[in-house]
């Protein structure tokens, strides 16, 4: 059969496509990345080993930082940054809150997939004729225009299930406050534009007929969700081993760092780059600190137990780490627990990072410190405690052992064989 991978075009969400279309090419099918062309992130796209086809014109994350041409969300209520999307404390989670949240994630959601990207994708499908549409989450493309041409489709999660999560949220103030007319702005847009190609609405373009997802159960938010489950798959950027990573070492190694999501959609760093070097600074522990010059220069002292390497292969190097310091990405998530790493997450703002902190600390193998609470000595402490608590180690393994025992994707590959089936 033929498969469409349609991906948002940036590494962690290129990347987290990759095992789904390799599993399925490996069963001899024909696979193929298709959708926007990010200019200053083709390298992840070849480094898959999948075929790509790109349509709908380029979408350069560092030319959209904030999304919309004026910057602003569109979104009423109290959420003036579109990108902190990621509250899940319920004290403020006010009904002003859940609505711009809402509405911010459907804008989002309309701007990545404009209607020069729907056109052209949907062209496309209709020439290639795919079976089967596995999409990212942002990338509602995928349901719409598989829905159009007869193609099965499924979301492919790259970490907790945000959009669900805001859409439930969203759904029970419908059913606290009755008797307001609450929008729903994702479901008119995306009624609007299938309208134009003879087709309607259904509930099951929210959130595909499944979603696949490699997050830890613990992290997996128990909603009315078709969700599907599969071991994590790490996929980093191809690098030599280095040395160094193949050495015992004779400290306690400790990774730090901070993804590239947040440079990407910020452009700065959230997290004090400076507190975390300084805390982690005050240990007698080895620091692998995946820092660039320019996130270095914002320090006026690197610690001498500090290791900084622009990139590493993460999964090979968490192999001898004994905890990780990091923002809360599902896919570092997903690293360092096929390793059984304790994990202290300083959770970023733009998806499900504090969600998913609360619930690792909650399971007992990891640790969080809120942006606004980064201080050199929280960082030590917490740090400390991961390394010399005997639990956070014992719980992570157990962890580890639930994630091994999940099936794979290839596993998973003769029902996706039955869903294009049926259609």
């Amino acid at each position: 059969m033929r498969v469409m991978l349609m991906s948002f075009p940036t590494r962690t969400h290129i990347y987290s496509l990759a095992p789904v279309g390799w599993a399925l090419r490996a069963a001899g099918h024909e696979v193929r990345y298709v959708g926007q062309r990010n200019p200053s992130e083709i390298d992840p796209f070849l480094q898959t080993g999948l075929e790509c086809a790109w349509v709908g014109g380029d979408f350069d994350i560092a030319k959209h930082r904030q999304y919309g041409d004026d910057g602003e969300s569109g979104a009423s209520g109290e959420l003036n940054d579109p990108f902190k999307l990621a509250e899940a404390r319920p004290e403020r989670l006010t009904d002003e809150y859940v609505q711009a949240a809402y509405e911010t994630t459907a804008g989002m959601i309309r701007y990545v997939n404009s209607d020069e990207f729907l056109n052209e994708a949907l062209r496309y499908a209709r020439q290639w004729q795919p079976d089967l549409i596995v999409w990212d989450p942002l990338i509602y493309a995928g349901a719409m225009v598989a829905k159009v041409v007869g193609a099965a489709q499924m979301r492919m999660l790259y970490a907790a299930d945000q959009n669900a999560r805001v859409h439930f949220e969203y759904e029970n103030l419908k059913e606290r406050r009755p008797e307001v007319a609450w929008p729903d702005p994702l479901a008119e847009w995306m009624a609007e534009w299938l309208g134009r190609h003879g087709c309607e609405f259904d509930e099951e373009l929210r959130f595909g007929s499944a979603s696949i997802c490699p997050s830890p159960s613990c992290v997996r938010f128990p909603l009315d969700v078709n969700y599907l489950p599969v071991r994590f798959v790490p996929v980093n950027r191809p690098l030599p081993m280095p040395g160094w990573a193949l050495e015992t070492p004779a400290r306690p190694r400790v990774l730090l760092t901070l993804g590239v999501s947040n440079r990407q959609v910020h452009g700065v760093e959230q997290a004090s780059v400076a507190e975390l070097l300084a805390g982690l600074g005050q240990l007698d522990i080895e620091v692998i600190a995946t820092f660039n010059k320019a996130q270095l220069a914002t320090v006026r002292h690197v610690p001498d137990n500090v290791r900084a390497e622009a990139f590493v292969p993460m999964a090979e190097v968490l192999a001898s780490c004994s905890a990780i310091v990091h923002q809360g990405g599902g896919a570092t998530i997903g690293n360092a627990v096929v390793n059984g790493t304790p994990q202290l997450i300083v959770p970023g703002t733009i998806w499900s990072e504090r969600a998913s902190a609360v619930a690792q600390e909650k399971r007992g193998y990891g640790l969080f410190i809120d942006l606004e609470d980064i201080t050199a000595e929280r960082v030590r402490s917490k740090v400390a405690r991961l390394i010399e608590e005997p639990s956070f180690r014992e719980n992570a393994r157990q962890v580890q052992a639930e994630m091994m025992a999940t099936r794979t994707l290839a596993d998973l590959v003769p029902e996706l064989e039955a869903a294009a089936a049926r259609r």
